[in-house]
């Protein structure tokens, strides 16, 4: 029987084997356009310097040409290196394409009645076992006053249901009195790092207080996750968007994507930021480092978070809100905590990006970074001076940062000047949301103060000037995932992409803005970079480089920034495959369809020969 068990294993593993070959050997496709950009400086000195086809072979880049082959026909539109989004949240966006929007609404009346309009559309929800979730709503619309679980249950058609609502930035939910109804009783009357509002009424949880309602709602099955991650991904591949750094994923969920790829259901690359179960903790024996042969997911990062919200005076401040002379916002960690993670994680040799927006949050992210960063740099014997020895370290620092570390502040928002130049000094990677500033300047100037506004807020030219690698995103859900009209419209103009058209008005302190060349920069071989993926070809169009591109209805090469708002996305192409046509209606055409067959069957391989390799290793220990 033992012989007879063999001999079927090694049927199988020859057969998957041979399938293998025949999967990853689709052969070699030429794709013509009316022009391709292509990002990197040694093509664009190479001989075929404004090249026009894209050769491609098992998922590569094979060769950049000019000129049409006799018998293929020219695409139409402009290829440019597919784009990645520098910060954004996977699982987080899936879940709110199927939840209440509640962006732009102007009042409490609005919110209740598109939660009455999603329960048309979805009956059944509002039960204890399947909450009604919605995220957009801010309280600045509504007078500046915090919403109340009493406002939902005064709605006769509300009453009762089980409801809970986030904030646009997603540091504060609001719920119904059905969920409050769960919670402790009485609840705590104080929560490090969080806050239970309390005025005018009960109903709005804020940072580490969210984990209350949180623990009571039904979370998200795993069949439910694979349906968001779907959903998300159909929906960024529209915008041209290859690749998302995924800032702060769980394990479990790590796990999910590792299995979509192998499986053959990731239509872009995902750069994931490791969270915690427990936040702001070291997990690292829980957990492990992904780099994929295929480059669908790379997981060598970690995501902590230091404070809040600008919007709901949850960012950590040094001095306190001009608008609230008695709040300075909240650090979810303390610093002497966070210092502590930070060289936990340093230690583990990750990468460690830091949600920081309030000048506070920033001091303290910078100073564990400039503590970890100084760990490398044991002092010399060989020099001389104590000028000799700090200009050594300063040099070490930098070298390690750039070389082998690459930290990472994230959002980068508000920073006292002289943590600015700290932040210079080592050579910290800012993170940038551009379409936060224009979000944010409705109420920036009367949270912060004209000088801190002027001296310390939303840089992004500064950054640059000063030498900074500078990663841009969108932060979605948190804004929309709309790279040429959003984030790259804003980041040129500082002008909101929801602005009238034509406007003449100057952009919201405009020297802070990129040019398109930068912007694009940010948009692509930024986050490459910060990914360590700039020798895979990520962020741009090289030989040998991933196949990842976007066909455009505009050539970008002097566009005027009014027309960003106007440039249609037409293609999206990742490792080869078609994975968005606007004019097909392939949003999930060829490439889920081809996922169902060859490519999912090639995940599957991929599973029972891991599983093979341990089978092997048992057997070898019995001599079998």
């Amino acid at each position: 029987m033992l012989w007879h068990w063999l001999l079927s294993i090694t049927l199988l593993w020859i057969s998957l084997n041979a399938f293998r070959g025949f999967a990853f050997s689709p052969g070699t496709t030429t794709h013509c356009y009316q022009y391709v950009e292509t990002n990197s400086v040694a093509e664009s000195e190479g001989v075929n310097s404004h090249p026009t086809c894209i050769r491609v072979s098992e998922g590569r880049v094979q060769e950049l040409f000019k000129g049409v082959p006799e018998k293929q026909r020219m695409g139409h539109g402009y290829a440019f290196p597919g784009f990645w989004d520098g910060h954004g949240h996977v699982l987080g966006y899936g879940e709110m394409l199927r939840s209440v929007s509640l962006y732009g609404s102007e009042s409490i009346d609005e919110v209740k009645a598109r939660i009455k309009e999603y329960l048309i559309a979805h009956p059944g929800h509002g039960t204890k076992e399947k909450w009604i979730r919605g995220i957009g709503w801010d309280q600045a619309y509504f007078g500046g006053v915090m919403p109340t679980a009493k406002a939902l249950e005064e709605d006769l058609a509300l009453k009762g249901l089980y409801i809970m609502l986030d904030r646009v930035d997603v540091h504060c939910t609001w719920v119904s009195e059905s969920v409050i109804a769960l919670l402790p009783n009485p609840l705590p009357p104080h929560i490090p790092g969080g806050e239970i509002v309390t005025d005018p009424g009960l109903g709005v949880f804020c940072d580490n207080a969210m984990d209350l309602p949180l623990e009571y709602w039904p979370h998200p099955t795993r069949a439910d996750k694979i349906e968001f991650v779907k959903d998300a991904m159909a929906s960024l591949n529209s915008a041209g968007i290859v690749g998302v750094h995924d800032a702060g994923v769980l394990p479990e969920d790590i796990d999910l994507f590792d299995w979509m790829a192998d499986t053959g259901l990731l239509s872009m690359r995902i750069y994931g930021m490791l969270e915690c179960p427990v936040r702001n903790t070291f997990c690292g024996n829980i957990t492990r480092k992904i780099e994929r042969e295929d480059g669908m997911l790379s997981v060598r990062s970690v995501k902590l978070f230091a404070d809040g919200a600008l919007g709901s005076w949850g960012a950590a401040m040094l001095d306190p809100y001009t608008d609230k002379p008695d709040v300075h916002g909240t650090m979810l960690i303390e610093e002497d905590a966070l210092m502590e993670v930070v060289k936990e994680w340093y230690a583990a040799s990750y990468q460690i990006n830091i949600h920081a927006i309030g000048d506070r949050a920033a001091r303290a992210a910078l100073s564990a970074f400039n503590a970890v960063l100084t760990t490398s740099c044991p002092p010399s014997n060989y020099v001389s001076s104590q000028a000799h020895l700090a200009s050594a370290l300063r040099t070490c620092i930098a070298k390690t940062q750039h070389n082998t570390r690459r930290l990472r502040l994230e959002h980068s928002q508000i920073i006292e000047p002289s943590d600015q130049r700290l932040m210079a000094d080592l050579g910290i990677i800012a993170s940038v949301q551009p379409t936060h500033a224009t979000s944010d300047m409705a109420y920036a100037l009367s949270r912060l103060g004209e000088t801190r506004l002027q001296e310390r807020a939303y840089r992004m030219r500064s950054f640059l000037s000063h030498g900074l690698p500078l990663v841009l995103g969108s932060d979605f859900p948190v804004e929309p995932a709309t790279v040429l009209g959003g984030g790259i419209y804003t980041a040129v103009t500082r002008r909101s992409p929801t602005a009238p058209p034509g406007s003449s008005q100057p952009g919201w302190h405009e020297a802070e803005a990129l040019d398109l060349v930068d912007a694009l920069k940010g948009f692509t071989t930024g986050p490459a970079w910060a990914a360590f993926m700039e020798t895979r070809g990520a962020g741009e169009l090289v030989v040998g480089g991933w196949a990842d591109w976007v066909v455009l209805d505009m050539d970008l090469r002097g566009l005027e920034p009014e027309a960003l708002r106007h440039v249609q996305v037409l293609e999206t192409w990742v490792a080869g495959k078609r994975v968005f046509c606007k004019e097909c209606g392939e949003e999930r055409g060829g490439l889920w369809k081809e996922a169902k067959t060859w490519k999912g069957w090639w995940g599957w391989g991929l599973r029972v020969e891991r599983v093979m390799g341990e089978v092997e290793r048992v057997l070898g220990q019995h001599g079998l």
